[in-house]
């Protein structure tokens, strides 16, 4: 294990952090620079924190803290797997603040493999039931990977149907490992994480927390090529899903349903909206995942440091001169330089006319 996965994995015990805090403090940091060597004596570090959060984490600098921390994980059968690892899903890459670290139990390959997300209402009506238990099934015997939320509803359904079909199917918890919720789902947690895979971003001691639900559906839209929703009300919590989708130039597949359900009034809404996103046959989705081949594109990958990672996420797609990366990330004009370079030599940037930026 890596400093810089050691760093991350240590940021990640303090749940009063951020993640925009995480990845400041880590921004701060030179390559292989361990975080808890130059905790007290580090300035910037010191100015991004309040005098609770400092005292806190000062307490924690000990090695053993984190050793003893990275032993239970893995004595809970719990694989961390960070943004540096090269077991990190690609696709999570891509998107607006990736997961620094995914906390994993189960079968970490379903990570590499091609993913719909499948998503709805958590009061289905027999015809989502219906609908839903139709294209999952369809899905898993195409060797398409489900990944879900394990909410009430549509979501346990998915996972349920998927199971019952042999087929593959990873949920994404919106809390810690040890804080299974909905507390009705504890036995088929259990059986994910012995024969798929359990998820989240979050430590095993975090508790689910409104908040924390829409930010986990940023992952299920991250890991699919494609986000299903079989039935959804006018404010269902899956439009955050579908959003993320939309956000992350995902397919978005939307079955009908009747006009006079209030369980079908958000996907007809979406549908009336989005051009092209109606299904009314799994085939819709397998047919086009034919054409484009059903095997998850392996990009070549890339290595990044934090620092490098963090300049490659700020660039995007947008334009950005020298002068504004450096004041985002506070490197020096020299550290900025370099990693710059490197990442043009890979690739993964284009350097444009008066000294800005893009990403490839």
């Amino acid at each position: 294990m890596t400093i810089e996965d050691k760093n991350i994995l240590w940021l990640d015990l303090f749940d009063f952090l951020t993640y925009s805090k995480k990845v400041k403090l880590l921004s701060l940091l030179l390559k292989d620079e361990d975080i808890r060597k130059v905790f007290l004596t580090k300035l910037e570090i010191r100015q991004e924190l309040s005098d609770q959060e400092f005292n806190k984490m000062a307490l924690c600098l000990d090695d053993m803290f984190l050793s003893l921390r990275l032993e239970k994980y893995t004595q809970d059968s719990i694989i961390p797997i960070t943004i540096n690892d090269i077991r990190y899903p690609y696709p999570l890459k891509e998107i607006s603040s990736p997961p620094l670290c995914l906390y994993c139990k189960g079968n970490i390959q379903l990570l590499k493999t091609l993913c719909v997300g499948v998503v709805g209402t958590r009061k289905p009506t027999d015809y989502g039931i219906q609908v839903t238990k139709q294209y999952v099934k369809a899905l898993v015997d195409a060797d398409i990977t489900v990944v879900s939320g394990m909410a009430v509803g549509v979501d346990t359904l998915a996972h349920k149907t998927a199971i019952d079909n042999n087929g593959k199917t990873i949920a994404v918890l919106a809390g810690g490992f040890n804080h299974i919720y909905p507390a009705s789902n504890y036995h088929l947690a259990k059986t994910l994480a012995e024969n798929n895979l359990l998820i989240t971003e979050q430590n095993p001691d975090t508790k689910p927390q409104a908040y924390l639900f829409p930010v986990r559906n940023r992952i299920i839209a991250g890991l699919s090529r494609g986000v299903l929703t079989t039935e959804m009300g006018e404010k269902s919590g899956s439009l955050y899903t579908v959003n993320y989708a939309i956000e992350f130039n995902r397919d978005v597949f939307v079955v009908p349903g009747r006009i006079n359900s209030e369980m079908s009034k958000g996907s007809n809404a979406l549908i009336k909206s989005l051009q092209g996103c109606i299904t009314t046959s799994p085939d819709d989705i397998l047919d086009l995942y034919n054409r484009l081949g059903t095997k998850v594109e392996e990009k070549p990958m890339i290595q990044l440091d934090m620092n490098s990672q963090i300049v490659l996420d700020y660039i995007s797609n947008e334009k950005k001169t020298f002068q504004e990366i450096i004041d985002y990330s506070g490197l020096s004009a020299r550290e900025l330089n370099g990693i710059l370079i490197s990442l043009e030599m890979d690739g993964l940037v284009i350097k444009l006319a008066n000294n800005s930026y893009i990403r490839a």
